[in-house]
């Protein structure tokens, strides 16, 4: 058995781009995302009937979880192209029993 995680030679490292600013940001634009969603809920409580506070509150949470699943796949993304602009490795040969010159 071959050694593990055997680098493929030739491979072509990639300078990091975006992602690396998305990934470093992304805690800190969660935490000031999450803050300014929040701001209309805070507000309410001085301004507004008790009413209007539910009705403004089940919008901020709702809006607040669209906001988190967006950051998360931002997120999701930018490790994406991060581990794809990484080295590459030397893979298992895999016979292709059904291919376009079969064996006689």
């Amino acid at each position: 058995m071959s050694k593990w995680l055997t680098k493929l030679p030739g491979y072509q490292v990639y300078e990091p781009g975006l992602e690396r600013k998305v990934l470093y940001e992304l805690p800190q634009f969660t935490v000031l995302g999450s803050l300014a969603i929040a701001l209309p809920s805070l507000l309410a409580r001085f301004f507004l009937s008790p009413k209007a506070q539910r009705i403004i509150d089940i919008l901020v949470i709702g809006t607040e979880i669209f906001f988190l699943g967006m950051v998360l796949t931002l997120g999701i993304a930018a490790l994406i192209v991060t581990l794809a602009k990484g080295p590459a490795y030397v893979a298992d040969a895999y016979p292709l029993i059904d291919s376009d010159r079969p064996k006689k």
